[in-house]
């Protein structure tokens, strides 16, 4: 009779336990990271009997969660990848809706500036176009300005989300450090650790996921180790690291992400970050936003440098050679702290300037520059001396005294050239739109010879050609189709295309260009055509009263079509096309990946659901059926209570 009490008694508590475990499920159904429990059965050990094996009822062997590791690590490598391409594809879609809008961005200024160039070379003794072309020019520099302020304000705010960041994941680890302690607690006690606790660890586990990838490691004492990025340890069992916002050592725009070990070591990880919402603004920030500045900045200098160059050519309307136009911008250099030595950088040729940045070391013997957006080695020429300075990337590069070993420069040539451009030019008369030079061939030649124009081509002092001795230069027609330089400044020559020095007289052919190095003014390039006589002069003197001549102000305006960036293969709009293109595209690509990881994302959430979620409708069955067998179970033992009242009657009889 105890036998088939006790058998009873089995059951009601085994499906008891099961009741209670299917109402905690129900009760849980909408709370967030909880698995549905289940509860495991074992036969009791059987009793032995001559007849055979009895069987002695059930016991409650478990209370497990229906949990895949497996599945749940593919959610949370899911979310970080999601998390990574949406936060990424969002701060770019702010870049990209800017600089490819066209009243926000650069091609209707730079369109409106440069119209107006050409109305001053349509015109080029107007005060009035002149007035318009400086407003331009202000209209141009401040679109610039603003846009680089923009920049910095975009900066800004994602130097703010880096600490926001970095503090959810500090809270974050710190939770988890303090839930496997408690786990630590319950280690080797009866009934094993709670399922709920390891609930609570793995939802704080998917939460870090939302802000950097995530991988996991089980200790033997039930702890989770947990490691960040490409393995940095974050949580080691009830310890946990610091992550920490600092500004670089070079740059204090910069952020740098550092880990802050429980023994005091700080260790820079900002390069082995990756995933989640801070790998996507790490990534948005060097793929996007230094990029996107950098080009800003390469445009600048770019429309800076070869206006002033040949503004510098001209001649304004008060007779004076002009000045530079704009301001521009030179290379910044970020020495680190250690540093012993000084460079320093300049441009060589903004032609062949990228929107890449560069580290340059110094190892003691030699010097090596590196591309830190390719990683690549790029080699300097030169010598790096004021005579001959290293040469590389469109930047000049001059080493001064005390260089030592571990010296290290971060460059960024084009960082500040939209910040820094301005105009310099604030009267209407300081345009120069005329040339300087005017090139004539004497009266009562006896040949066919014609003469160019022509036009100052590049300046390199200050002094008028008609303040030298004698105030003229005089190109002579010599027999056998030679030209001399018969009167001329001394130290005036021939030069070929590269500027080096040709001894006069020179061969003539019809069409040639010939080229004069003036001392202390420039090059002066011509094309003289048609047959001249021997004896034949031509003459280059002061462009006096030139106040009508739009030679210059008509180079000017050609600067818009011309390909001088990109190492003479693309116009000023298109590099702005090309930075436009960049952004674009990579933000189009973020949104595409980020829909394929949120598509991903769900599929391994719906597996993820079918282990461990709680379904109502199967909750509600397995109440009933596990009711039903409890209401069986009771009956057990009711048969047994009245067998016994049966025995008991019977005895007393």
């Amino acid at each position: 009779m105890a036998s088939i009490i006790n058998t009873g008694i089995s059951a009601l508590n085994a499906f008891k336990r099961q009741l209670e475990t299917t109402g905690h499920n129900i009760a849980n159904v909408n709370t967030e990271g909880y698995s549905r429990q289940s509860v495991q059965f074992e036969t009791r050990p059987p009793q032995s009997t001559a007849q055979g094996q009895i069987g002695s009822g059930v016991d409650v062997a478990s209370i497990y969660r229906n949990y895949d590791q497996l599945l749940a690590t593919r959610v949370r490598d899911y979310t970080s990848s999601f998390e990574d391409y949406s936060v990424y594809q969002q701060r770019a879609s702010q870049i990209d809706n800017v600089v490819a809008d066209a009243s926000a961005g650069l091609d209707d200024i730079m369109q409106q500036f440069f119209a107006a160039v050409n109305d001053v070379a349509d015109d080029p003794t107007s005060i009035a176009a002149r007035s318009v072309m400086l407003n331009r020019a202000t209209q141009l520099t401040d679109r610039f300005n603003a846009l680089n302020a923009w920049f910095e304000d975009i900066r800004n705010q994602v130097n703010r989300e880096f600490v926001n960041d970095v503090d959810e994941i500090n809270s974050i680890a710190q939770s988890i450090a303090q839930v496997n302690a408690r786990i630590g607690t319950f280690n080797g006690a009866v009934g094993g650790i709670p399922n709920d606790i390891l609930d609570e660890r793995d939802k704080l586990i998917d939460d870090l996921s939302h802000h950097v990838n995530v991988t996991t490691l089980q200790q033997s004492d039930g702890s989770m180790n947990v490691f960040i990025g490409t393995g940095q340890a974050l949580v080691v069992g009830g310890d946990y690291n610091r992550l920490a916002v600092i500004n670089n050592s070079q740059a204090a725009d910069h952020k740098d992400i550092v880990i802050q070990q429980t023994g005091g070591l700080t260790v820079n990880v900002t390069t082995q970050l990756t995933g989640g919402s801070l790998g996507g603004l790490l990534r948005f920030r060097n793929e996007i936003l230094d990029q996107s500045q950098n080009g800003l900045g390469r445009i600048a200098i770019g429309i800076a440098s070869f206006f002033n160059d040949e503004h510098r050519s001209g001649m304004d309307l008060d007779g004076d050679l002009g000045g530079d136009f704009f301001q521009v911008a030179s290379p910044e250099v970020l020495a680190s702290p250690t540093n012993a030595g000084t460079v320093t950088v300049a441009f060589d040729d903004p032609a062949d300037l990228s929107t890449h940045e560069y580290r340059l070391d110094y190892d003691g013997a030699n010097w090596a520059l590196t591309d830190l957006e390719t990683g690549g080695s790029v080699a300097l020429s030169g010598a790096g001396t004021i005579a001959s300075p290293f040469v590389a990337e469109g930047m000049s590069i001059v080493i001064g005294a005390g260089a030592a070993a571990g010296d290290s420069y971060w460059l960024r040539p084009t960082r500040t050239g939209a910040s820094d451009l301005a105009l310099l030019v604030n009267h209407e008369r300081d345009i120069a739109a005329a040339d300087p030079v005017r090139a004539s061939a004497t009266a009562g030649n006896s040949g066919t010879g014609v003469i160019s124009t022509g036009a100052l081509t590049s300046r390199s002092g200050n002094t008028k050609l008609g303040a030298m001795a004698p105030p003229g230069v005089t190109l002579t027609y010599l027999a056998g189709s030679q030209l001399d330089l018969s009167a001329a400044p001394a130290g005036a020559t021939f030069v070929d295309a590269n500027g080096n020095a040709v001894a006069s007289p020179i061969a003539y052919a019809s069409g040639q260009t010939v080229r004069v190095s003036i001392p202390n003014l420039g090059v002066y390039e011509l094309v003289l055509t048609g047959t001249p006589g021997v004896g034949d002069t031509f003459t280059l003197a002061d462009n006096t009263g030139g106040v009508g001549d739009n030679r210059n102000a008509r180079r000017l305006a050609d600067l818009q079509n011309t390909n001088l960036m990109i190492g003479g293969t693309a116009s000023f709009a298109d590099t702005y096309g090309a930075l436009i293109a960049d952004v674009g595209t990579k933000t189009h690509q973020a949104e595409n990946n980020a829909m394929v990881q949120e598509h991903l994302l769900g599929q391994a959430e719906a597996a993820k659901s079918e282990v461990s979620g709680v379904n109502l409708d199967e909750e509600a069955a397995d109440l009933v059926r596990f009711q039903q067998a409890y209401q069986a179970a009771a009956q057990v033992i009711s048969v047994a209570n009245s067998l016994f009242d049966s025995l008991l009657s019977a005895v007393r009889r």
